[in-house]
């Protein structure tokens, strides 16, 4: 019939009106953000359990106790989360330097810092053998031992600026001037600047100043040698009346020319020689001050009767690791016949400083001349130290005064990155971050994180 509505068309307008509007005006579908925001709320809140519990320095550098307090959490909460940890702003437990080095220098510095304990945990020293165009990836700090003419390298040491690779150099630069002025990674990468080179010797070595703040170029070094822990050892043994432990463990702390012996007596005491004459004199209790050959340390550790670790306080005046004496059957452009001593004159180049570590100071002639000199370099730090066991100086600089201060300077320009200490192949998770401080031997400030993700 003529105007009656066939009920099929109608269906059809129902349907393409239906279309229309789901084309026109779609459907709002809201996502919360609930299992993101779960996991960050359970970081959140394992770390400050940790914390609470005082185990967060622990479980921050011990992979195993943290691995170990997480299954039990999520074992009892049922939570079937994957985690994983980092740490950034420290020293690592496991401290990679890089070195254009010998066997047999790699052995001795290894034994140097073997023992090494900060703030009560282990930290470990690998020494690298490198070619200094092609360092490992995992590299904290480059040392470079001995002269070498960088100027070849200075787009590689550049790149390893802009990376945060610290560097540091332990080198001399005997003969003319041209050995630093015209090679350009000691000009643009050290900042260092061949003055002159003087006749005499230094009287003393010490720190050029007291750092300002935390903020200051000098500050992490000049914190770092006063704080560390330098581990000592043994090398005999010796009954001592009185001692627990019989025979006693025997060992030095060498001070320039001077070796000064202690006796480990206990677990908790050791004896030492504090005037050099070989007989033991004082009895010091860990944590406890004594003063040895007129400067100040603190007993940090005892190792059972194996070693200890002695920490230096200011104020403390360096073993001459600046003066030399010109090697024999080398051509010297001033003429002086060999056995003459002297002092290379090396500057910051910007004239800046306050980059001095440490100043040698000359009475005869007077003068002061700089010994070690920080530089920042992109992201980087760098710093230059004498050769201090170079032939052309007495073996009595290679003291523990020096080795403790190279360890500074080694810490201070290391890449402090972000290292995984609990690692899980995740590809997508959340990261919580706590900033964590710890002062039992040095105030040491670091960033943990703890991320959680779905196994799924």
């Amino acid at each position: 019939m003529k105007g009656q509505i066939n009920i099929v068309e109608l269906i059809f307008v129902l349907v393409a009106l239906l279309i229309a509007f789901g084309v026109l005006f779609p459907g709002f579908v809201y996502e919360n953000k609930w299992k993101e925001a779960n996991i960050l709320i359970n970081s959140r809140d394992l770390i400050l359990t940790i914390d609470r519990t005082g185990n967060l320095y622990s479980y921050s550098f011990d992979k195993n106790s943290l691995s170990l307090f997480l299954d039990k959490v999520s074992a009892e909460n049922k939570t079937n989360l994957v985690a994983w940890s980092e740490i950034e702003g420290t020293v690592q437990d496991r401290f990679i330097v890089a070195c254009n080095c010998t066997r047999e220098q790699i052995e001795a510095m290894s034994s140097w810092y073997d023992g090494l304990k900060i703030n009560g945990r282990n930290v470990k020293l690998l020494f690298v053998q490198s070619s200094l165009g092609n360092i490992p990836e995992e590299t904290d700090v480059l040392l470079i031992r001995g002269y070498t003419p960088l100027d070849s390298y200075l787009t590689n040491f550049q790149n390893y600026a802009s990376k945060g690779i610290g560097i540091v150099e332990m080198m001399d630069f005997i003969g003319p001037f041209d050995l630093v002025n015209n090679d350009r990674v000691q000009t643009q990468i050290f900042g260092l600047n061949w003055v002159d080179v003087k006749k005499g010797q230094s009287d003393n070595m010490d720190f050029s100043r007291q750092p300002k703040n935390s903020s200051d170029t000098i500050y992490y070094p000049y914190k770092y040698f006063y704080h560390l822990p330098f581990p000592l050892k043994i090398y005999s043994s010796k009954s001592i009346t009185g001692c627990q432990y019989q025979p006693s463990s025997l060992g030095n702390l060498s001070l320039g020319s001077v070796n000064y012996s202690f006796w480990i007596c206990s677990p908790t005491s050791v004896k030492f020689d504090t005037d050099g004459n070989g007989v033991e004199d004082t009895s010091v209790s860990l944590g406890n001050n004594v003063t040895i050959g007129g400067y100040n340390f603190v007993l940090s550790y005892i190792d059972d009767n194996n070693a200890i670790s002695l920490s230096f306080r200011p104020k403390y005046t360096f073993s001459d690791f600046l003066t030399y004496i010109f090697p024999p059957g080398t051509p010297d452009s001033q003429g002086w016949g060999y056995g003459t001593k002297r002092i290379d004159v090396i500057n910051p180049i910007d004239g800046n400083m306050e980059k001095v570590l440490i100043k040698s100071v000359s009475t005869s002639p007077p003068g002061e001349y700089p010994a070690v000199i920080l530089n920042t370099v992109s992201i980087s730090r760098v710093a230059w130290i004498p050769d201090f066991t170079a032939s052309t100086r007495d073996k009595n600089t290679q003291s523990d005064d020096s080795k403790n201060l190279l360890l500074s300077l080694l810490f201070w320009a290391s890449k402090k990155r972000a290292t995984p200490v609990l690692y899980q192949p995740i590809k997508t998770g959340y990261l919580s971050s706590y900033i964590n401080v710890n002062n039992t031997d040095m105030f040491e400030v670091y960033k943990f994180s703890l991320g959680l993700a779905y196994p799924y």
